[in-house]
């Protein structure tokens, strides 16, 4: 008598293996078990098949002994499957679980590569496969249908940039079954997968098949270089030239069609320098390269072969200093000129880290041609802004600036110049109305002040005039008596005598005059 299965029902599953053979998920304890495949679903269909030699794995699951054949004429396709089973103690039952799927089953059988490790010479490794197909309905197995895509992943380390990468592929079979692939990994092939890429409902795929592994043979090469240029603007080109070697069994050979680059960063540092060179270029068949390269800040340029799993643990790089100048610019600049010819100036500095850096005091005295005064260093004033002020002795007329020569910090700049002057002065026929004056008496001190107008000396009226007088005994000068020139710059002033002294006349401070002063004079008062 068969009974209806309980509502926990023992048949967990009904599957078919990969190689076309019938699997029932039941428990291993089982007396009794046989599989039964069905036409159809209908009441009543017929059986096609029945199998009581399913064998245990010791894990809940029998499995028939070889793949199911079907009667000849059968159509490929899913076909219900009924299983009657017994269980210790219990009473004979049956369930109509999952299909039994009688299908081609297509595969790919072998895969191998070409070599077992790539180099820098032969960085390519070929793929070879073959796919077949198993035909349960005869029991053969053949060639894969022709023209059925491969699906094909590699997986490969790369050494530089540090990265783990699949490569994907999708070749057809040909009428052997066979395909291949080129692969140039850049790096080690660590293995991978390949699987059928069936497109077909009577033709199930096999898991994919593992692909094996290819090791990298590093390579020792070795590089001079040098740049044009130790100094270049801002995105201004200069071009890296050299000569790149490898070592080979006779030797060091040139390195042809190299792969040659330039960076602000060692290739050992794998970091963003390095992938974002300044230039790159190809050597030539006797290893020599030239190329263009930029740069946008300063550094050490290091040119080598370009990192690769073949060149992982040699890096060899040559360097060089480059020197990218940054902008600088001076603002609110100031001159003037004392009495005395002195000149101040004053500007400030804009520019990054600007502090400390040597700025020239210029002098023309037409506009166009310069000359250096002074050499005076910037001081910190903020955040890229820097002060510079500078005192030196300067000329009666002309033009004034501050001025930066290019220099491997930053770029030549120059101040807004001034043009300032002052005429000279000077006295004429100064003189006393007496040699010895009386001791509370006065005495006329009178002269003429000249000013120098185009080369020409010519009257001075309006200068301030200043009669100075230092006591006998005394290091002290005391002024005596003030006043102005007339529209001729004469001047006559009445100076009172406290005693024996030594008398003085000056000018005083005007804007646009220079100072000027007479000679010491003595005088014996009675």
């Amino acid at each position: 008598m068969i009974t209806a299965p309980a509502a926990h029902a023992a048949v967990a599953s009904v599957t078919t293996t990969v190689d076309g053979k019938l699997a029932v998920g039941l428990p291993s304890n089982a007396i009794w078990v046989k599989a039964s495949v069905l036409a159809s679903t209908e009441p009543g269909a017929a059986v096609l098949l029945e199998d009581e030699r399913l064998t245990n794995d010791g894990q809940a699951t029998w499995t028939s002994a070889d793949a199911l054949k079907l009667p000849d004429g059968t159509a490929f396709g899913r076909y219900p499957v009924r299983v009657d089973y017994r269980l210790p103690g219990g009473t004979l039952q049956q369930q109509t679980v999952g299909t039994f799927d009688y299908l081609l089953r297509a595969k790919v059988a072998t895969v191998s590569y070409d070599r077992t490790s790539t180099d820098i010479d032969n960085p390519t490794a070929v793929l070879s496969g073959t796919a077949t197909t198993f035909d349960p309905s005869t029991g053969t197995t053949g060639p894969a249908r022709e023209g059925m895509p491969v699906q094909v992943h590699v997986k490969v380390e790369r050494e530089w940039p540090n990265k783990s990468l699949i490569m994907g592929f999708r070749p057809e079979v040909d009428a052997q079954g066979k395909f291949t692939v080129n692969v140039t990994p850049e790096g080690r092939i660590t293995g991978g997968q390949a699987y059928l890429e069936t497109q077909s409902t009577v033709t199930a795929s096999h898991p994919a098949i593992s692909l094996p592994s290819v090791s990298a043979t590093e390579a020792k090469v070795r590089i001079q270089a040098d740049t044009e240029k130790r100094r270049v603007h801002k995105g201004q080109p200069f071009t890296v030239k050299g000569r790149v070697e490898k070592l080979t069994n006779d030797g060091w050979k040139p390195y042809a069609n190299a792969a040659v680059q330039s960076s602000l960063s060692a290739p050992w540092h794998w970091d963003g320098p390095v992938n974002t060179p300044l230039g790159t270029g190809t050597s030539a068949a006797d290893g020599s390269f030239s190329y263009t390269a930029k740069a946008t800040v300063a550094g050490t340029v290091y040119t080598y072969a370009k990192p690769s799993a073949y060149l992982r643990d040699t890096y060899t790089a040559d360097s060089s200093a480059i020197a990218v100048p940054e902008k600088l610019s001076f603002g609110s600049p100031a001159y003037s000129m004392d009495e005395f010819g002195t000149v101040t100036a004053s500007a400030r500095v804009y520019g990054a880290s600007c502090e400390n850096e040597l700025v020239g005091f210029q002098y023309s005295p037409d506009g166009r041609t310069w000359y250096n005064l002074k050499g005076i260093n910037t001081d910190y004033y903020s955040t890229n802004e820097c002060r510079v002020k500078v005192e030196t002795d300067g000329y009666i007329r002309g033009y004034y600036r501050f001025y930066h020569g290019e220099s491997d910090r930053f770029v030549a700049a120059a101040a807004a110049p001034k043009f300032v002057q002052r005429y000279l002065t000077r006295f004429v026929g100064h003189k006393y109305s007496t040699s010895r004056p009386k001791t509370n008496s006065t005495m006329t001190v009178s002269g003429t002040v000249q000013r120098q107008v185009n080369g020409k000396w010519i009257a001075h009226p309006g200068a301030k005039v200043m009669v100075l007088v230092k006591p006998k005994g005394s290091s002290e000068w005391f002024w005596s008596v003030k006043g102005k020139t007339n529209s001729k710059g004469v001047y006559s002033l009445k100076a009172k005598v406290y005693g024996d002294a030594t008398w003085a006349a000056i000018t005083e401070p005007m804007n646009g005059y220079f100072y000027s002063e007479t000679k010491d004079t003595y005088i014996d008062a009675r």
